[in-house]
């Protein structure tokens, strides 16, 4: 799994080629199929031009009269990462339109920010609404704002607080999914019996709401399943994962165990040991679910040993045949720590490089196994890695990374990319989507380029050894 830039792109917009200026900007009715079509447009021609040529419509935009349009700027500039840009644009909806629902909303935000304590909260809540009267006479507006309230103290632990803005809330599908935070909460607190019984009150007042919203139906019924495990209801907690497909495996591999289905609770180890690591308490089960159904906790050995060998067999095939001979791009950038980092200094070594940004998931849970790699490397002279720091979005960016990275004890090389269009390195390689990783052999040549990740730390450390080892091997 790995994530595509374009797909971060919710909206965005930009000038025709050469001299047409700012139409979008000018339009009197501009619609959201405009927008998509003009950037459509744009993508489709390449032009190296094209973050400019959107900066100008966009900044146009901002400065309008229109507050969807000014929005609409304030989504492009954000997906460029023009952090400076888009506070342009919110101080301009602020100022703007005073009373507007984006104002409200923007000022009880900061409230949530900053509030200590519950009293205090709710006397600036009280001047609050007195303010933004108007813009809470929408009801969804008023729901969302409600909800956030009662999300905020609930995530505090206020709960009688939480219930208290939450009996504000109107519509039937804000009302649920409160009862289900509310639920959710009291799980997380222990307390499995209030928990169940704030489910079966919510499944049984919001059937509609649950059937109409998918994925609010899929975490009820994942909680639900939760709970029956927790209480030993295997048997309703396995009709419950499979009446409503739900993405719980190791609640269902126990529940079939627990039933009976000894054999069905082997089918779904098999499948996914043939793809991936077990998770642990498939490990911990795997000799007595074997003992279940008449063989041995030694056969369980023998057989994890033989699906091991075969995985390996099976990715080595694939690693060797995706081999590549290419050229590698040049670069001059920072390091975290201030230093000019040149692919030139590393002229002679096998260089990793692993493209990553903070906000993206599949990245950050591949680099418990990253570390494993880099700690197995960590004294080889002819191995490097690089972290380059991609695509992210606010002006402090760099601060952030350095935040995160010292936050979770990693011992990572990260090397901030360029963001500006046509001069990142990620461009240069034409990566369309992170975490991806390219391995430079010694000669300076690409001889890997892949995409996605795993959380699983073996599955990264073989891969990276194995197409290190294979590069090796070349240059002999």
């Amino acid at each position: 799994m790995h994530l595509h830039k374009k797909a971060i792109l919710v909206i965005a917009l930009s000038t025709a080629l050469g001299t047409v200026k700012a139409q979008l900007a000018k339009k009197t009715d501009l619609t959201f199929k405009d927008i998509q079509d003009r950037v459509n447009g744009l993508l489709a021609s390449k032009d190296p031009l094209a973050k400019d040529s959107i900066k100008w419509e966009a900044s146009h935009l901002i400065e309008s009269k229109n507050e969807e349009y000014i929005k609409h700027g304030k989504s492009v500039f954000g997906f460029l990462g023009d952090s400076k840009s888009v506070e342009i644009a919110h101080q301009n909806l602020l100022k703007k339109f005073p009373k507007s629902a984006y104002t409200a909303g923007s000022r009880l935000d900061d409230l949530l920010k900053d509030y200590t304590d519950e009293g205090s909260l709710n006397k600036d809540v009280a001047v609050w609404k007195k303010q933004y009267k108007t813009a809470l006479q929408t009801a969804s507006f008023a729901d969302a704002s409600y909800a956030k309230i009662a999300g905020k103290l609930l995530t505090n632990g206020e709960v009688a607080g939480a219930k208290t803005y939450a009996a504000l809330i109107v519509k039937d599908a804000a009302k649920a999914n409160f009862e289900f935070k509310l639920a959710q909460h009291t799980f997380e607190q222990g307390d499995i019996s209030q928990s169940a019984q704030l489910l079966d009150a919510l499944i049984s007042k919001y059937p509609q709401v649950l059937q109409e919203n998918k994925y609010l139906g899929q975490q009820v019924y994942s909680l639900q399943a939760e709970i029956f495990g927790k209480q030993q209801k295997w048997a309703a907690a396995l009709g419950l994962v499979e009446e409503h497909n739900l993405p719980l495996e190791d609640i269902k591999f126990q529940a079939l165990m627990q039933t009976g289905r000894n054999f069905d609770a082997f089918l779904l180890l098999d499948t996914r040991f043939a793809k991936t690591a077990l998770t642990p308490i498939q490990e911990r089960e795997g000799a007595t679910l074997f003992e279940n159904l008449g063989s041995t906790s030694k056969e369980w050995e023998a057989y994890k040993v033989r699906v091991e060998a075969k995985k390996t067999k099976e990715n080595e095939q694939h690693w060797t045949s995706s081999m590549i001979n290419e050229p590698s791009i040049d670069f001059e950038l920072m390091d975290m720590q201030g230093k000019i980092v040149k692919s030139s200094d590393y002229k002679g070594k096998i260089v990793v490089l692993d493209f990553w940004a903070t906000w993206c998931g599949p990245c950050v849970n591949s680099f418990p196994g990253m570390q494993a790699a880099v700690d197995k490397y960590k004294d080889d002279p002819e191995v490097v890695f690089l972290f380059m720091n991609t695509w992210e979005r606010s002006e402090d960016y760099k601060t952030k990374v350095k935040a995160f990275i010292e936050e979770k004890g990693y011992s990572f090389h990260v090397v901030f990319d360029k963001q500006e269009a046509g001069d990142a390195l990620v461009e240069k390689y034409g990566i369309t989507g992170i975490p991806t990783k390219i391995i430079i052999d010694q000669n300076g040549r690409v001889r890997f380029k892949s995409s996605g990740s795993s959380p699983v730390v073996k599955e990264i450390v073989d891969e990276i050894s194995y197409k290190i080892d294979l590069i090796r091997k070349q240059k002999n």
